[in-house]
């Protein structure tokens, strides 16, 4: 926890120092509102997920404050989405004014490019750093951490029991619904997931279908080698596309009981971490495009996000918020001992690796099957 923190610390110390002329906007939300009233047309932003409603709390929240504007929220994966939007700027069109997406490379790739409106909303001030573009050409919009800390026996009185999370940027805790499995047989490790007693109960991700799965995969790899992924094809997993479809799965079919790709799909759901394993983090981030017709409206969505009405969104559905004066509890996201939220961003930046790794685990496991989550029948939450 130490290590993260002093690396976190670090990072942020690098990117303070970093020269800025940026200002950050002085105004508050009525004035920014204001502005945005003076402006024609629909803001269209783009959300990354894989259920059409995973926009629904921000948006609702976001309109009822600002209800004289036109915004519309579309939900695809991250994935498809920065493809939609790099097809149109080379049509030198924009398919979107805001991305609020999880390919993080994409920001960076844009910035450099010099198709990002660099804007510093009110409390950019108070954002995490080191999950921050300097320049705010990218800002963070949430994270995703476990409020639970244990070692050792859990009792039934440890067990992380969560309202449904209708979004979460991390994965690796194992998701499983308490009334079924007794506290004693929760996994601790990755190693334990092994064990013949979850055989054909197992619903995972496909990690070549999803980089923050992949990602997931490869801190597995890297500790406990290929041995662990061959051993884990003899469990008999169903894998399944998209995050929030293994959660579905096992509300259909109670024959499945266990994931570590997914996220409490019920109140009275488990949500345990591994006690040691390190598991994946990172901050969902989002941008405006400079050539917006609709500026001052897009300032207003950022500016809303990371406002305290904003986060309060997050905040109310179990997420931390990523600015550094609204904590959840006493903790914060770097109050973690096997996970941090900077490291995901460098993974995705060096797409070479990134796709040596896709290819290594569809070699083991196949081709991903099914329709996109978006499109499928499974939605039940």
């Amino acid at each position: 926890m130490k290590l993260l923190k002093t690396l976190a610390t670090f990072a942020s110390v690098v990117l303070v120092a970093a020269h800025s002329p940026v200002p950050i906007d002085s105004r508050n939300l009525s004035e920014i509102y204001a502005a945005a009233q003076k402006e024609c047309g629909v803001l269209h932003v783009v959300y990354g997920g894989d259920e059409h409603n995973q926009a629904d709390a921000i948006s609702n929240a976001f309109l009822a404050q600002f209800p004289n504007l036109r915004v519309n929220f579309t939900v695809d994966l991250s994935k498809y989405l920065d493809g939609k939007i790099n097809k149109a700027l080379f049509q030198n069109k924009l398919y979107a004014d805001v991305a609020i997406i999880q390919t993080l490379q994409d920001f960076d790739d844009w910035k450099e490019r010099g198709l990002l409106l660099n804007y510093k909303p009110p409390s950019f001030d108070k954002l995490w750093t080191s999950l921050t573009d300097v320049d705010g050409a990218y800002i963070p919009v949430y994270g995703g951490k476990y409020l639970l800390h244990s070692s050792g026996a859990l009792d039934s009185s440890q067990i992380l029991r969560l309202t449904y999370y209708r979004e979460l940027a991390h994965f690796g805790p194992f998701v499983f619904n308490s009334s079924v499995i007794p506290a004693e047989d929760i996994p601790k490790s990755y190693a334990d997931i092994l064990d013949s007693k979850w055989k054909g109960k197992i619903v995972l991700t496909y990690p070549n279908d999803d980089d923050a799965v992949l990602y997931l995969f490869t801190l597995i790899i890297q500790q406990y080698g290929w041995q662990w992924l061959d051993r884990l094809l003899e469990q008999d997993v169903q894998w399944v596309r998209g995050t929030a479809s293994p959660a579905e799965v096992m509300l259909l079919n109670t024959n499945k009981t266990i994931s570590f790709t997914t996220f409490p799909p019920r109140a009275g759901w488990g949500y345990v971490p591994p006690v040691s394993d390190r598991y994946m983090s990172w901050a969902q981030s989002s941008s405006i495009f400079k050539d917006t017709k609709l500026p001052e409206t897009a300032k207003l969505v950022q500016a809303f996000l990371i406002s305290e009405a904003g986060q309060s969104v997050y905040l109310q559905e179990g997420l931390p918020s990523v600015r550094k004066d609204l904590v959840s509890g006493n903790e914060t996201i770097w109050d973690l001992s096997n996970t941090d939220y900077v490291i995901f961003h460098q993974f995705m930046e060096n797409r070479e690796t990134v796709e040596a790794w896709r290819f290594a685990f569809e070699d083991k496991i196949g081709t991903a099957q099914g329709l996109s989550p978006l499109i499928d029948d499974l939605f039940v939450v």
